[in-house]
C-alpha cells in the first residue's frame, strides 16, 4: 500500500473511532440540543454533539448521501488532504431519531410523511399529548388554551389549515416553555418546524386528492436551486364538506312553572380553501441566509342551517312552534410577508436570527335568517346581520444562542403590533325582539407588545438547569377598555441522567392567556331567536403557573416517558350562560376566580415486531374551576382524560399503513361540562414507483364524532348534543419531478 494510499485510508478509520467516542460520551457534559457533522469527501469527519440527551442512528455506508450531512462537504480538498480516488468509501450517516428530548421541549421527527394532501392537523393528530376534536379545535394535554407557531412564528389558523404534511420537518411539544416563547398560550405551545434543505436543480411534486363527497384537495411545489440562490412556490386548493346535527333540551323556571324548549337543527357546511406561496432564500455565505417568504391563504363559505323549536309551558300546552333558516356566506383573504436573516458566529454553536413578519388580512360574513312561527300566531319575518374585520400586525424578533464552555446563553427580544376592527350591522332585528333595535356599531381593538428574554442552561453537579425570565409590556384598547400590563415570566428547565438510558427531568412557567376580539366584543348576535352571544369587554387575561416532574427513557427499541403536572390558573377563561326574562339564552365569556388541574401523563413507542411500530399516550387528571356568576358561588369538579394510539405497519419498502386513535374525556366549565369524544383514521401509501404514490386517508371510521354540552343556570338548564357527520375515504396521487424521491 503506498504512503497516500495508508494516509487516506487511516484518515478514513480515525473520523470512524472519533465519532464512536463522541457518541459514548457522558451525558453530563451535554449543554445544547444541537447537532452539527461535517464528513468531508476526502474521508476526514469530525463530529460535534452538544447535547448528549439527543440520540442518533449512525451507519456505515458505501455512498455519501449528502442530505443526510450538514453543511456540505468542500469542493476542494482540505489542506493536506489529497484527492481521494475512485474506490469504496467509509461515509458517516447520521439519521435523525423519531423523538428527540430536549431540556425544554419533546421534538417529533415528521419528515418522512409525504402524503401531500394531508394537512398539519392531520399531523399533529398523530403526536402524543395533542388531540385534535371534531371540530378541528387543537389542545395539549386536554387544555385548548394552546398556541401553535410555525418556525417560531404564530401560526394563523387559516395558515395552519392550509400546511401541507409534506412541508413540516418537525413538531416541537412545549408542555412548560422557555422565556424563549411568547407568554401567551397558557396551555403549552406546539412548534411547526418547516423543512429547510432543497436539492439541487429543479424539484416539485403535484398532488390531488378527493371523495365521493365533493370533497376534494389539490396542491403543487416546486423548487429551484443553483449556487447560493434558492427559490420556490406552491399553490393549492380545497374544499370541505361537513354535515351536522344539534339537538338541545332546555328547562327553565317561570312564575307559572317549568317551560321546556326543544330543538333540532341540521347544518350543512361547505367552504374552499386556497393559497400561493413564494420563497427566496440567499446564502450569502457558509454563515449568513437570508429568506424572503410570501403566502396568500383565502377562503369562501357558506352555511346552511335549518331547525324547529318548540316551547310547551307547565301544563304541557305548546306555547311556541316555530321554525327558523339561517344562510351564512363569509370570505376573507391573510396575505403574510415574512423577512429572516441567520448568522452563524465563530464560536461553534454561536447563532444569531432576525425575523420580521408582517400580515394583512380581512374577514366578511352575512347571515340572512327566515322565522316562521304557527303558534301563538302565524308569522314570517326576516332578519340579517353582518360582519367586516379588517386586521393588520407587524412584528419584529431577534434572537441570540452562544455557547459558554459547558454552558449556554440564549437572549432576545419581540416586538409586536396589532390592530383589528369589527363593523358590525343588523337589519330588522326589532321585528323578532321588540326590546332590541338595529345597529351600526365599529368595535377598536388594538395590542402592543414589546419583549425581552434570556435563559441561561449550565451544568449543575450531575443535574443540568436552564433558568429563564422574560419581561413583557402590554398595552391594549378594546373598545372603550384599557389595559396596560407589565409581566414577569420567569421559567426553569432542569434533568439529571440516572443511566445512559433514562433521566429525571423537571420544569416551571409562567403563562398568561388574552382574551381574543370575539370574546371582547360587547355587540349582541342572534344566533337563532333564542340563542344570543354576546362578548365582555371587561375580560381580564388568565395567569397560569404550571409545575411538572418526570422521567424520560431511551432504548434501542423502546422508548417512554412520564410526567406529574399541576397547573393553577387565576382568571381563568370560561364559557357561561344566562337566561333573559323572555327564555333567551345568552352565551357569553367571563373570568372565573381560579381554575387547577393535577395529573398523570405516560408515552411509550416501541416496535410490536419488525414491520409493526406502536405509539401510545395516556394523560388522566383532575380538573376543578370555582368562581361567581349570576350572584351564585359555584364549583365544577371531573377526573378525565385525552390520549392517543397509533399503530404503523411497514410491511415492505412500498407499503405504509397507519391506525390512529384520538380522543379525550369531558372538559369542565364553571356552569357545566362538555363531553369527550373519540375517532379512528386510518392512512395507507403505497409506492407505485420512484415518483408516483398512491395515498388512502379514511376520516372517523367509527362515525363517533359526537358531543354533549350541558350549562345549569338558576333559571334552569340548557343541554345540547350535536354529532359531525364527517365520515369520509379520501383517495389520492403525489407525482414528484426532479430529484424529490426520497
Amino acid at each position: 500500500m503506498e504512503l497516500n494510499d495508508m494516509r487516506k485510508f487511516l484518515s478514513r478509520v480515525l473520523c470512524v473511532v472519533a465519532l464512536g467516542i463522541t457518541l459514548a460520551a457522558p451525558s453530563a457534559n451535554a449543554v445544547d440540543a444541537a447537532t452539527s457533522l461535517r464528513v468531508l469527501s476526502q474521508g476526514e469527519g469530525t463530529l460535534h454533539r452538544s447535547d448528549p440527551t439527543e440520540q442518533f442512528v449512525v451507519h456505515s455506508e458505501r455512498a455519501l448521501h449528502a442530505q443526510d450531512v450538514a453543511p456540505a462537504a468542500p469542493e476542494q480538498p482540505a489542506a493536506g488532504i489529497d484527492k481521494a480516488e475512485d474506490g469504496p468509501a467509509i461515509v458517516v450517516t447520521v439519521r435523525k431519531p423519531s423523538i428527540t428530548n430536549k431540556i425544554d421541549r419533546r421534538v417529533y421527527d415528521v419528515s418522512a410523511r409525504d402524503d401531500a394532501f394531508s394537512n398539519a392537523n392531520d399531523v399533529l393528530s398523530r403526536i402524543p399529548s395533542v388531540t385534535v376534536d371534531p371540530r378541528g379545535r387543537i389542545a395539549l394535554r386536554g387544555n385548548r388554551q394552546v398556541k401553535v407557531l410555525i418556525d417560531g412564528v404564530e401560526g394563523r389558523p387559516e395558515v395552519v389549515s392550509n400546511l401541507r404534511a409534506s412541508e413540516i420537518d418537525r413538531i416541537e411539544v412545549m408542555t412548560n416553555p422557555s422565556g424563549q416563547f411568547a407568554s401567551d398560550g397558557s396551555g403549552g405551545i406546539i412548534n411547526i418546524i418547516l423543512k429547510k434543505k432543497r436539492k439541487q436543480g429543479i424539484n416539485g411534486d403535484v398532488s390531488l386528492g378527493a371523495d365521493g363527497d365533493e370533497r376534494y384537495n389539490f396542491s403543487g411545489n416546486v423548487s429551484y436551486k443553483t449556487g447560493r440562490w434558492t427559490a420556490s412556490a406552491g399553490a393549492g386548493s380545497n374544499h370541505i364538506r361537513d354535515l351536522r346535527t344539534l339537538n338541545g333540551l332546555q328547562q327553565w323556571s317561570t312564575p307559572s312553572g317549568i317551560e321546556t324548549t326543544t330543538s333540532a337543527n341540521l347544518t350543512s357546511f361547505s367552504r374552499r380553501f386556497g393559497f400561493e406561496t413564494a420563497r427566496l432564500v440567499y446564502d450569502a455565505s457558509i454563515n449568513d441566509r437570508l429568506e424572503l417568504g410570501f403566502g396568500n391563504y383565502h377562503w369562501r363559505g357558506s352555511v346552511d342551517d335549518s331547525g324547529i323549536v318548540q316551547i310547551t309551558g307547565p301544563s304541557g300546552a305548546v306555547v311556541e312552534d316555530q321554525k327558523e333558516t339561517i344562510f351564512t356566506a363569509d370570505n376573507g383573504f391573510s396575505a403574510v410577508w415574512t423577512f429572516s436573516y441567520v448568522h452563524k458566529g465563530k464560536v461553534d454553536g454561536e447563532r444569531f436570527s432576525l425575523k420580521l413578519n408582517r400580515v394583512d388580512g380581512r374577514t366578511a360574513d352575512i347571515a340572512d335568517h327566515h322565522l316562521s312561527r304557527t303558534v301563538p300566531s302565524p308569522e314570517d319575518e326576516n332578519y340579517s346581520y353582518s360582519n367586516l374585520s379588517p386586521t393588520s400586525s407587524t412584528s419584529l424578533g431577534g434572537d441570540y444562542e452562544r455557547p459558554f464552555g459547558t454552558s449556554r446563553l440564549t437572549a432576545g427580544f419581540w416586538v409586536e403590533t396589532s390592530d383589528n376592527d369589527v363593523r358590525s350591522r343588523s337589519e330588522n332585528i326589532a321585528a323578532i325582539v321588540p326590546s332590541e333595535s338595529d345597529f351600526d356599531t365599529t368595535f377598536l381593538y388594538d395590542r402592543r407588545t414589546l419583549a425581552g428574554y434570556g435563559t441561561w442552561q449550565t451544568p449543575l453537579a450531575r443535574w443540568v438547569v436552564m433558568p429563564g425570565l422574560r419581561i413583557e409590556s402590554e398595552q391594549w384598547n378594546a373598545g372603550a377598555s384599557s389595559r396596560d400590563e407589565l409581566r414577569l415570566l420567569p421559567s426553569l428547565s432542569l434533568n439529571r441522567p440516572l443511566s445512559d438510558t433514562m433521566r429525571l427531568v423537571a420544569s416551571y412557567s409562567k403563562r398568561t392567556q388574552r382574551p381574543d376580539i370575539i370574546q371582547l366584543n360587547p355587540r349582541r348576535v342572534y344566533y337563532s331567536r333564542y340563542l344570543v352571544y354576546e362578548g365582555n369587554s371587561d375580560l381580564r387575561a388568565q395567569n397560569t403557573d404550571s409545575f411538572e416532574v418526570g422521567y424520560e427513557f431511551t432504548g434501542k427499541k423502546f422508548s417512554s416517558n412520564g410526567s406529574l403536572y399541576y397547573r393553577v390558573s387565576h382568571d381563568p377563561l370560561t364559557d357561561a350562560r344566562r337566561v333573559a326574562a323572555d327564555q333567551t339564552v345568552i352565551a357569553t365569556v367571563i373570568n372565573a376566580d381560579k381554575s387547577r388541574a393535577a395529573g398523570l401523563e405516560l408515552s411509550a413507542k416501541g416496535k410490536i415486531t419488525k414491520t409493526a411500530d406502536y405509539s401510545v399516550n395516556l394523560n388522566v387528571f383532575d380538573s376543578e374551576v370555582n368562581g361567581v356568576f349570576g350572584g351564585e358561588t359555584l364549583r365544577r369538579q371531573y377526573v378525565t382524560w385525552s390520549g392517543n394510539a397509533i399503530v404503523e405497519f411497514k410491511p415492505t419498502h412500498e407499503d405504509w399503513l397507519q391506525l390512529n386513535l384520538n380522543g379525550a374525556g369531558r372538559s369542565v366549565m364553571l356552569q357545566g361540562y362538555q363531553t369527550g369524544f373519540y375517532r379512528l383514521d386510518l392512512a395507507y401509501r403505497r409506492k407505485l414507483t420512484a415518483k408516483l404514490t398512491i395515498a388512502v386517508n379514511a376520516m372517523d371510521l367509527l362515525n363517533s364524532s359526537k358531543q354533549t354540552t350541558l350549562f345549569v343556570t338558576p333559571e334552569g338548564e340548557s343541554r345540547t348534543i350535536g354529532r359531525a357527520k364527517r365520515l369520509a375515504v379520501m383517495i389520492g396521487l403525489t407525482r414528484k419531478f426532479g430529484n424529490s424521491e426520497q
